[in-house]
C-alpha cells in the first residue's frame, strides 16, 4: 500500500527560501506542505499564499493554528480568502498550540481543549455559512478539509470524530500501532504522521534539538516515558526560549532520538516506515535545520519513495 508524503516547515527562513525549498519538494513528490504558526516566526498565512502561488499542486494548510493567539474568527476568514484565491488546494489547521507561540505573548490558557473544540464548532460553522454570534461569512462557498492536532488521547479521539485528518507528532515509534488503532476506532479521519529523519551521527543531534519543542509541551506521561521530570523540563524550556538549543541539548537522553524518530541508514529508515506504514495515510517530514533544509529533502525524498514501494 503507496502512501502520499508531505513536507512540514516552521517558518525560520526568509519566505522566498521557503518557497524555493516547497518547489523543490513538489518536484520531488510532496502532496501536501504544512506552514507552522509560531507566532514570533514568518506569519503563516503570507508564508502560505506564496507558497500557493509559486506551486503547481501542492495542498498547502497552517501546521497548526491554535485559538490563543489568532482569533477563531480571524482564523475562518482568512482559510476562506486562500481557499477561494486557490480552489481546492488549502486545508485547514488546529490545535491548542504550544510554548514557542503561547509565551511570547504572555499567552497562558486554563482550558485549551475546551477552547479547542470552540474554535473547531465556530470554523467549522463558519465556513459552511452559518452565524457565530455575530460573525459571518456570507461571501464564502466551499468545503476544506480540516486537519486537528493533539497528543493526549481526548484530543485525538476528538479530531477522529470531528476532522478529516489527525496530525500525529512526538510518538514513540514503538507506540504508533496502537495509537492508530484507537484513532482508527473513533471516527473516520486519515492519519498524517510526522516524525523527524536522521541518517547520521550529526542530524541526531539536530533532531534531538527540535525535541526540547516536545519535553515542554508533551503531557506529563510522555516525558515521564522519556525520562524528563519537572526540573529538566524547565530548565529545557527556559534555555529553548532563549534560544539556546545547545543548552538544551544538552539536557536531553540522545534516546529519545531511537524512540521518537526515524534513525538509520537510509534503507534503514526506509525499512522502518514502510513497517508501519499500515498506520498512517499521509507521511509528513518536519523541515526546521535552514543551513541543511535543500539536503535533507533531497536525501529524503528517496527513502520516502522507496518506503512506499510494495514488497516483493
Amino acid at each position: 500500500m503507496a502512501f502520499p508524503w508531505g513536507i512540514w516547515f516552521e517558518p525560520t527562513q526568509p519566505v522566498w527560501r521557503i518557497v524555493e525549498l516547497a518547489r523543490l519538494a513538489e518536484a520531488e513528490g510532496a502532496t501536501v506542505c504544512l506552514v507552522a504558526d509560531e507566532g514570533t516566526t514568518r506569519d503563516v498565512y503570507v508564508t502560505m499564499t506564496a507558497i500557493l502561488m509559486e506551486t503547481e499542486n501542492l495542498t498547502v494548510g497552517p501546521g497548526i493554528t491554535n485559538p490563543f493567539s489568532r482569533h477563531p474568527v480571524a482564523t475562518a476568514a482568512a482559510i476562506a480568502t486562500l481557499h477561494e484565491a486557490f480552489p481546492n488546494r488549502v486545508w485547514h489547521g488546529l490545535g491548542v498550540g504550544g510554548s514557542r507561540v503561547l509565551e511570547p505573548m504572555a499567552l497562558d490558557p486554563k482550558k485549551p481543549f475546551t477552547a479547542l473544540r470552540e474554535a473547531v464548532d465556530a470554523n467549522m460553522r463558519l465556513l459552511a455559512g452559518e452565524t457565530v454570534g455575530s460573525a459571518r461569512l456570507d461571501w464564502f462557498k466551499g468545503e476544506v478539509p480540516l486537519a486537528l492536532a493533539g497528543r493526549g488521547p481526548r484530543s485525538q479521539a476528538f479530531a477522529a470524530e470531528r476532522a478529516d485528518w489527525v496530525v500525529l507528532t512526538a510518538k514513540p515509534l514503538a507506540d504508533l500501532p496502537e495509537e492508530a488503532r484507537r484513532i482508527r476506532a473513533s471516527g473516520k479521519a486519515k492519519i498524517a504522521w510526522s516524525a523527524y529523519l536522521a541518517f547520521s551521527e550529526e542530524q541526531q543531534q539536530q533532531v534531538l534539538a527540535h525535541f526540547s519543542y516536545m519535553a515542554v509541551d508533551a503531557p506529563p506521561d510522555i516525558r515521564a516515558a522519556a525520562g524528563l521530570d519537572d526540573e529538566r523540563v524547565e530548565k529545557v524550556r527556559t534555555a529553548m526560549l532563549a534560544g539556546d538549543y545547545e543548552t538544551a541539548v544538552e539536557l536531553l537522553p540522545l534516546a529519545l532520538v531511537d524512540a521518537y524518530a526515524v534513525a538509520g541508514s537510509p534503507d534503514q529508515c526506509a525499512e522502518k516506515i514502510r513497517s508501519l506504514r499500515g498506520c498512517f495515510d499521509l507521511f509528513m517530514l518536519p523541515i526546521n535545520k535552514d543551513a541543511t533544509a535543500k539536503e535533507h529533502i533531497l536525501a529524503s525524498a528517496p527513502v520516502l519513495r522507496a518506503a512506499a514501494l510494495e514488497e516483493t
